[in-house]
This record gives structure tokens, sequence and C-alpha cells, in this order.
């Protein structure tokens, strides 16, 4: 301990080190994983746009009506905020508690990266349809009502399939060496101290969504 610096401090700067060793090393050992998880994100995102452009005109127009609808609701803040924040938090504690389990399961860690393609399907089918339908309005909306959250949820997401993909690979090449039982173990805090963390950032990113993206779509359907 250096001259002057209390127990507090000490123990404070310690858990500090102790957090930067788990989230980096852990994160370094699963860099292959977090490209996995991009490439099937990115491959959910074109898929979306794919579907969208081969839904047929009437399917276009049935939607389009719907998500106008949504927004008149939205315009006359008919939703309160906290029950958007609330269906947010639900919705994608539900997802990340799928992936989660996908990589406690070990075998099951192809469903984090299913999980991952749904979300991308979302993400760029919604930005597809509201471009084509809604011009520029649709491309402001897009970047206004999608981007915000989504620049906290896809990385948290992200994160969460690579994780659970390095986890199940590092239970089974242990299993496979015969390592002792408590790497298990070891390897399950790191895990559970990951999502801890990623937890908090999806709990940010569903304010954003609830709170400010709303804002932003009254700002933009009031243009």
């Amino acid at each position: 301990m250096k001259p002057g610096q209390s127990l507090r401090e000490r123990d404070g700067i310690h858990m500090r080190n102790r957090e930067k060793e788990i989230f980096g090393g852990y994160l370094g050992k699963n860099g292959i994983g977090i490209w996995i998880a991009v490439f099937f994100l990115i491959l959910g995102i074109s898929m979306g746009a794919f579907t969208e452009r081969m839904m047929q005109a009437s399917q276009k127009n049935d939607l389009l009506e719907f998500v106008n609808t949504y927004f008149n609701i939205m315009h006359l803040d008919s939703i309160p905020n906290t029950q958007i924040f609330l269906g947010s938090l639900i919705n994608n504690f539900k997802l990340l508690g799928i992936i989660f389990i996908s990589g406690v399961v070990v075998i099951g860690f192809p469903i984090a990266l299913a999980v991952l393609t749904f979300r991308g399907v979302a993400i760029g089918f919604a930005a597809a349809f509201f471009m084509e339908e809604m011009k520029i309005r649709g491309l402001l909306l897009s970047v206004f009502s999608i981007l915000p959250q989504s620049i906290v949820f896809i990385p948290a997401f992200v994160i969460a399939a690579a994780v659970s993909i390095g986890f199940s690979f590092r239970i089974l090449s242990a299993r496979g060496n015969r390592t002792p039982n408590n790497t298990y173990g070891h390897n399950f805090i790191s895990y559970l101290a990951i999502y801890i963390i990623i937890t908090i950032f999806i709990i940010i990113g569903c304010f954003i969504e609830s709170y400010i993206g709303p804002a932003l779509i009254r700002l933009i359907i009031s243009l």
C-alpha cells in the first residue's frame, strides 16, 4: 500500500483492476466468438432487408397502415413511457436470458446465434420498410427511432452471444482434456460477471428506447 493511501482506496483500486481483468481478459479470449456473432448479426440484417423487399404490395400497405396507427397513438402520448420501458425490459431480458442459458447448457450455443440473427432480422426489416415506404421521413425514423438504442443493444447482444459461444467451447475443451472440475466454477463466475455488466447496458438501452426514442419519433412525425 502506498504512503497516505487508505485501506478503502486500496480496496477500491483492487476492485476496479479486478473488474478490468475479468472484462478485458474474458473478452480477449472470445475474439473469434465476437466475429462469429457479428457475422450472424449482419446475416440477420441482410435477411430482414431481403424479406422486406420480397413482400407483396398489399402486405406492405397493411403493415404501413398499422405503423401509421401506432405513430398516431405515439403522437397523442397515449402510451405511457413506463409501459414502453417495462415491455422493452421484458422482451430484451427474454432474449438475453435465452442467450445466457444457451451458453450454460454448453451444446445450446447455436441458439445464441439464432437469437442474434433474429435481432438482426428485426432491425434490417424495420429499417428497409421505413426507408422504402416513408422515403425521407422513413430514413429519419430509421436513424432516430432504431439507431439510438441499437448503439447500446447491438454491442451488448453481440458480446453476450460471443461470451456464450466462448463459454461453451471452453467447457467442452475442459471436459475433453479432463481438466479439474473447479474449472467450470471459475469460468462460470467470469461468465456471470460479464452478463451482469451486459444487463446494466440492456437497462440503459431500454431507457433510451422508452424515453428518448418516443420523443424523437413524435418530433419526426410532427414534421
